[in-house]
């Protein structure tokens, strides 16, 4: 059932209301791609020109800086992903969703300890965020203490099944 509640969770849509608003030209609810993006490359890759695209058009929307970031670590280039992330940290250095995303480029690149720490800064931002929850615990898990990463997990699932995402 936890668990159930956890990939329910991660796949669920991204909501960009929690950023303060939709990314001009996109759909407000559109998340980027799971662990496992598209089944069609083809397809990521039109979206990552299309994002881009639209950055092109609109360089200080940080939210499509967001989106191609989550974009660029599911097409497994994590080093242009983390550019994005910067990008959008440096128009809003508040942005919880790019946060979580540095945190997630972090953590796979092994750097567990400031991976952590950008995910505390992400949920200090917005403390709801179940995708930012499940990071924290991966980073826990993968540095070896699995009672923390099993708080962050359950956290994830109560507030997910609180209706948060």
């Amino acid at each position: 059932m936890a668990a159930a509640c956890l990939v329910a969770a991660l796949t669920s849509p991204y909501s960009f209301a929690a950023e303060g608003r939709a990314p001009q030209g996109s759909a407000p609810e559109k998340e980027p791609p799971t662990a496992t993006g598209p089944a069609n490359p083809s397809s990521q890759e039109n979206e990552i020109r299309s994002v881009r695209e639209r950055i092109a058009k609109s360089p200080d929307d940080v939210l499509l800086y967001v989106r191609l970031g989550y974009l660029l670590l599911n097409a497994g280039a994590p080093a242009e992903a983390k550019t994005a992330f910067d990008e959008a940290l440096k128009r809003n250095e508040h942005s919880h969703a790019a946060m979580t995303g540095e945190g997630i480029v972090l953590a796979r690149a092994g750097n567990l300890k400031e991976a952590e720490q950008v995910l505390k800064a992400a949920l200090v931002r917005n403390p709801d965020p179940v995708r930012t929850l499940y990071e924290l615990g991966l980073v826990y898990e993968k540095a070896g203490d699995p009672e923390k990463a099993l708080a962050e997990y359950k956290e994830g699932i109560a507030k997910y099944q609180l209706g948060r995402k």
